[in-house]
């Protein structure tokens, strides 16, 4: 009689060490990409940088690590798939991004304002590298003269059941000059493309009292999710 050889069970955690390892390959592609976006604008660039700017540019790089790193810190207490409170892990992410870039010469400061909103666990990494670029863009051209940065994150749920995250500076916004859509940048560019993975729409509204970026993702779209 022969006897059947079954594969042996996989448990919880091996579910949740094979996906952790999933989402930290799927970010080192994604942060590839954007190194790579970044090199090919350098690379087009006919005028010699100055050492301010290529201290933003790895800055830059660095607040994307620090943020990848920070996301899979915090998510690594979550399970794999359901609805979680985004609130957290905006404030979590923003705190290391702080930590580690405001200094006597540029401080930063976050408020957080709004309510609990939640969203799907894949939703979570899109919507927080999108609050990084942000924070790059603002650390960069908020105040040029160096003046303290205080950026605004409000999330909350509109009337119609739009999940809408707003993320405003108090800086000099964008220059009369800018075209939107015209001349977008790399940050820009991969702003918007981690909206549309979502599904997400990302508006720029620009004014004397600075620079804000409204990300609203449809209603419903956890419909059929569980709680995570």
């Amino acid at each position: 009689m022969d006897v059947l050889a079954y594969p042996p069970p996989v448990s919880p955690a091996t579910d949740l060490v094979a996906e952790a390892n999933h989402r930290i390959a799927n970010s080192l592609t994604l942060l590839v990409g954007m190194v790579r976006l970044q090199a090919s604008a350098v690379k087009k660039r006919t005028e010699p940088y100055s050492n301010a700017e290529v201290r933003h540019l790895l800055d830059g790089v660095a607040a994307r690590i620090t943020t990848i790193s920070q996301l899979h810190r915090t998510l690594s207490h979550g399970g794999i798939d359901g609805i979680i409170s985004l609130k957290p892990h905006l404030q979590d992410v923003t705190n290391a991004l702080v930590q580690a870039f405001s200094s006597p010469e540029q401080q930063v400061r976050i408020i957080h304002s709004g309510g609990d909103c939640m969203v799907l666990m894949r939703q979570v990494q899109p919507i927080v590298l999108i609050l990084c670029e942000i924070f790059i863009n603002a650390m960069k051209y908020a105040h040029p003269a160096g003046a303290p940065l205080i950026l605004t994150v409000d999330c909350n749920v509109s009337g119609d059941g739009r999940l809408v995250l707003t993320i405003s500076d108090d800086g000099v916004g964008l220059p009369d000059s800018f075209e939107s859509g015209a001349s977008q940048g790399t940050g820009l560019r991969v702003m918007h493309s981690l909206a549309a993975e979502i599904g997400g729409e990302l508006q720029t509204l620009s004014g004397q009292l600075g620079l804000s970026f409204r990300l609203s993702l449809p209603a419903g779209a956890m419909a059929g999710a569980k709680l995570a």
